[in-house]
């Protein structure tokens, strides 16, 4: 791979950190809202080999900062393109990521090729079924910093039926680092969330038929009821979506099962370059 540049890119009420490499067809990744641009370490390096990988941290995020001021996250990503001079990519996207890809996707159809998303997420659709979920959502009304990193981790990258030491060990680390280094901030996304985030009217889950890209749903088996349910949501309501289960792995499905979910990826890719 040749050696990533980095830059930051000025947005209003935000500074984004952004990372590119490689050259061919473009593919963005999006980082899930407990983590950062980070997350896809081993598919930025895969993928430079054969592709211009995009990547960049969510303002309040990982590198990026954050201001109070109204924004929304499918802006800021048509911003990151043009500043990156795509016009057109491919999506990578997990989580809250997912979130901004499906909202992108219906405001600017034409920039996208194709949807991939790793444990998809939409606003406001928070997990609250099993008693780690409940916590984190406890934690997060308080901003209890240790609470949230401990909740989040026994939520999501545990999920409901596994115990700590059933989790691959480095996986559960990097996520670690990535959710401490989030919850630690002085000031973070989840700072400013609930006020300044503009999120589309009507929802864009209410015109997914209008969503006529090639998209691909990852699932990991030990994910969250809620993550799972919205999954299937997007499989029955988008035109073109195909859904993959990943056994054995959490929210984070890509970090658990790197090579498993690349060749998802990949297939996913030629095919919409066929299509």
């Amino acid at each position: 791979m040749n050696k990533p540049t980095a830059h930051w890119i000025d947005v209003p009420h935000a500074c984004l950190y952004v990372e590119q490499a490689g050259t061919g067809d473009p593919i963005t990744m999006l980082h899930g809202f407990l983590v950062d641009s980070d997350q896809w370490d081993y598919e930025f390096a895969t993928l430079a080999q054969t592709h211009h990988v995009i990547r960049y941290d969510a303002r309040g995020f990982g590198r990026s900062t954050i201001e109070p001021g109204r924004y929304a996250h499918h802006d800021d990503l048509a911003a990151v393109l043009d500043a990156c001079g795509v016009q057109r990519t491919a999506l990578l996207a997990c989580s809250g990521g997912a979130a901004t890809s499906l909202d992108f996707a219906c405001a600017y159809p034409e920039r996208v090729s194709a949807l991939i998303f790793v444990g998809a997420g939409y606003w406001g659709r928070f997990a609250d079924s099993t008693p780690a979920a409940r916590a984190f959502l406890q934690a997060l009304s308080t901003f209890d910093a240790n609470g949230l990193i401990d909740s989040s981790l026994r939520a999501f990258t545990d999920g409901p039926r596994r115990a700590r030491n059933e989790v691959d060990p480095t996986a559960r680390k990097h996520t670690e680092t990535m959710t401490t280094q989030l919850f630690k901030r002085a000031v973070s996304y989840w700072t400013y969330a609930a006020q300044d985030q503009q999120a589309p009217t009507p929802s864009t889950l209410e015109r997914l038929h209008e969503i006529d890209l090639p998209t691909v749903l990852i699932v990991g088996s030990e994910d969250v009821p809620e993550v799972h349910a919205l999954s299937k949501e997007l499989l029955e309501g988008m035109p073109h979506a195909r859904m993959f289960v990943v056994h054995g792995a959490g929210h984070h499905a890509n970090l658990e099962a790197p090579v498993q979910v690349l060749g998802i990826v990949q297939e996913a890719l030629a095919a919409a370059l066929v299509d």
